[in-house]
């Protein structure tokens, strides 16, 4: 399949039909995609249709990426780790059967 590129966007020369049940299915192996890829579909008043490829995020982990402070800062901690630079604190056994209060 011979793509086109035209702008950011790539046309192909495969065809998309939707079919009785109303689905609109089509190969996206020529993309880069991997299987259980998650879409948002758009559709303009031209009904032009753009799939945009997204990752959902559990909504209580939201917070971290809606906070640059804390995401850099876990960023910061990641890239530590990778190189070994880690400052031992001992054991937390003792902490292990502390009562919390949420």
């Amino acid at each position: 399949m011979k793509i086109i590129t035209t702008s950011q966007f790539s046309t192909t020369t495969a065809i998309a039909q939707v079919n009785n049940d109303g689905r609109l299915t089509f190969d996206l192996s020529i993309q880069q995609t991997t299987a259980n890829q998650n879409y948002r579909i758009l559709i303009n008043d031209s009904g032009q249709i753009l799939l945009d490829p997204f990752t959902n995020i559990p909504e209580q982990e939201r917070w971290l990426w809606q906070n640059p402070d804390a995401l850099a800062s876990l960023q910061r901690g990641i890239q530590q780790a990778a190189s070994d630079d880690l400052q031992d604190l001992g054991s937390f056994a003792k902490y292990a059967d502390l009562d919390l209060d949420d």
